[in-house]
Formats: C-alpha cells, sequence, structure tokens
C-alpha cells in the first residue's frame, strides 16, 4: 500500500523557465523497462520525472529517506528536476492531524433549485489566468458559495493511472474540482463546475474527456485504496468527496484512520487564497 499521512503543498510558481514546488513526495514509479523515464508522484499532484541514468538524484527518492519531509523542487519545462533541496516542514503544517470530534457520519450536499440558479452561481466564481493548484482554485470557489449561499457542495477527485501518465506524458496523478446536485427537469443531477476549464455545469463524462486525451470512461471508486492498489490498471478513476475536501491525503487519511473533515480549515482556506488568487484573508 502507498504511503499514507502525506499532507498538503504549498506553491507552485515559474521562475524564468524553470518551475518551483515545495511539496511532499507521494511515491516513486520506476517502470517496468530500465530505459524508462522515472516517475516522482508529488503530493501536490504534479508528476515530475528523473532520467534513469541520473542515479545520483534518483538515489536521494527512496521512499525511506523522503517519507514525512518536505522539500523544493526545480524543474525545467519538460518537468525533469533540475535542482532539489530538503526544506524545513512549513509551521502551519507541523504535528497536523484530524482529531476524533472531526469524525463526520454523513454529509448531505444541498441541492440546487434550478440549472439557471447553478449557472448564475458558476459564473460568480472568481477567475484567475495565472498558474495555480486545482485543490487551491476548488477550496476557494466551494468556500465562496458556502459563505454567500449556504451551498454545502461536493468536489470530484480523477486520478490517472501510471499507465496513463507514461502513454501521454501527462504532467498529473490526481485533479479536483467542485461538484454539485442540481434539479433539472424534475431530477436531481450532478455537474461538475470547473471554472478554471468549463464554461457553466458540465456532466461528469464531459468533464473527463477535457483531460483523457483518449476519451476513456473512468471507473467510479468509493475508496482511495482502489486506486492507490491498482495504480497501472485501466485509465482513470473517479472519486466523490465533500465540499471540506482539499487534497488526495484527505482521503488516504480517511481510510487509514477513520478520520474526515467536517468544516473548513483556516489554515487551507487562506493558503488557497494565497496561492490561486494572490489574495490575503
Amino acid at each position: 500500500m502507498r504511503v499514507f499521512g502525506l499532507l498538503l503543498s504549498l506553491l507552485s510558481m515559474p521562475v524564468l523557465a524553470l518551475t518551483e514546488i515545495t511539496t511532499q513526495v507521494y511515491d516513486v514509479d520506476y517502470g517496468t523497462n530500465p530505459n524508462e523515464e522515472v516517475l516522482i508522484l508529488l503530493t501536490s499532484g504534479e508528476v515530475a520525472k528523473i532520467l534513469p541514468e541520473n542515479k545520483v538524484l534518483l538515489a536521494k527518492f527512496a521512499l525511506d529517506k523522503t517519507k514525512g519531509k518536505w522539500f523544493k523542487f526545480t524543474m525545467n519545462k519538460k518537468r525533469f528536476i533540475e535542482k532539489l533541496e530538503q526544506v524545513p516542514t512549513p509551521p502551519d503544517k507541523k504535528n497536523k492531524i484530524f482529531s476524533p470530534e472531526n469524525l463526520m457520519s454523513t454529509y448531505v450536499p444541498t441541492t440546487i433549485a434550478s440549472m439557471a440558479v447553478a449557472k448564475k452561481y458558476f459564473k460568480e466564481a472568481r477567475y484567475h489566468a495565472k498558474d495555480s493548484q486545482c485543490f487551491n482554485r476548488a477550496m476557494v470557489w466551494t468556500y465562496e458559495w458556502w459563505l454567500k449561499h449556504s451551498l454545502k457542495s461536493n468536489k470530484i477527485l480523477m486520478y490517472f493511472t501510471r499507465t496513463y501518465i507514461r502513454r501521454y506524458n501527462f504532467e498529473w496523478w490526481w485533479h479536483i474540482a467542485p461538484m454539485v446536485h442540481i434539479m433539472d427537469n424534475g431530477k436531481v443531477v450532478e455537474r461538475v463546475m470547473d471554472v478554471k476549464y468549463t464554461r457553466g455545469p458540465l456532466e461528469i463524462p464531459k468533464w473527463t474527456n477535457i483531460f483523457m486525451r483518449n476519451d476513456a470512461p473512468c471507473q467510479v471508486i468509493t475508496k482511495y485504496s482502489d486506486y492507490a492498489d491498482n495504480p497501472y490498471v485501466g485509465e482513470c478513476y473517479l472519486q466523490r468527496a465533500n465540499m471540506y475536501t482539499y487534497q488526495a491525503a484527505d482521503l488516504q487519511m480517511l481510510e487509514a484512520w477513520g478520520y474526515i473533515k467536517d468544516k473548513y480549515l483556516l489554515d487551507e482556506v487562506r493558503g488557497a487564497y494565497l496561492e490561486a488568487f494572490d489574495e490575503r484573508i
């Protein structure tokens, strides 16, 4: 089973032709062929790469050496790691753990009255053209819908298999977006509200096809290990979560420890505003 309990990433910012990301290592995929690029799956969702002949850099990525540690990764445009620097654990990430009082047995999302209202909420959502982390955008959108409209939304996580990542040189191993329930023509439907990539509430298959270059259907799962235990099987997986979910790590911890968030955590919300929209709250 993959390493549980990996927490949150901080920021991603371009530096000339390079990108710097401060985060943790989720897993390392060496492939099945000695000549294949080694994939470094970062907790923040990105996939970094190392050439197999770079033995010095590869030696630093044994999971027993990276577990629980934070690093600043400097990557080039092709996502190969140019520099790796261990950094102290960010102050707001120390000793972060869900307590038993955060255990929640049920979560009932709001049903929006009509598709017209859902489209209105979608248009209200703030947009920033800068590159940002999907989990930070999703956190701000759902948080503001909750503040303005008392809307309890869902989130949907999309996991990409190692097979798919290697076939298409794909840059992420997971993506997250808000999802809502809407009363439409007398029945309740689910629609994804991914403001960065769509022009309005979108059906799930149409949303996944934005990222699936082969339009492959994604298997729906109910627990994180259904993906983590089968990282090469199929093309992609989908998992539903509540609006408080920040990253895939939350669902790892839910399954490992039985705890789930039942409220927004202020440090996550503040970090999301700052990274995605350059705003301090």
